[in-house]
């Protein structure tokens, strides 16, 4: 008898997702796939590495202070308030010039959001 019951949920769970349009299984399918590597970073990804990456190996804590700002207002929900915190503290760090300051302020958005981010709004373009 349990035999049939799973069998009819996985019959039922297949029939539902043949009848789903497949443009919206292709966009799901190729959101996901379509970034996220090194060749096709995501926007945000692509965007860090930019923005905050290239400054952040060069030293230049004035550009990393504009990207900090920058990235406090990047929040894609607003009950991550700990985001534009962690934020808000690397340019207080970059602007007074204090390199590991900035770097624990990076060490601690991506230890809070970055895979919440990756899971929930990975291909969401940078505005």
């Amino acid at each position: 008898m349990r035999a049939r019951v799973w069998l009819g949920v996985a019959l039922g769970a297949a029939l539902l997702g043949a009848m789903a349009p497949r443009s919206v299984l292709a966009d799901d399918a190729g959101a996901a796939a379509s970034c996220g590597t090194s060749d096709n970073p995501c926007p945000l990804q692509k965007w860090m590495r930019a923005n905050m990456g290239t400054p952040l190996a060069s030293g230049d804590t004035d550009a990393l202070g504009k990207a900090f700002d920058r990235v406090a207002t990047l929040s894609p929900d607003p009950g991550w308030a700990g985001w534009t915190q962690s934020a808000s503290a690397g340019s207080t760090a970059a602007k007074g010039k204090d390199m590991a300051g900035v770097k624990a302020a990076c060490k601690t958005c991506h230890d809070g959001f970055k895979d919440k981010y990756k899971t929930q709004f990975r291909p969401r373009p940078v505005n």
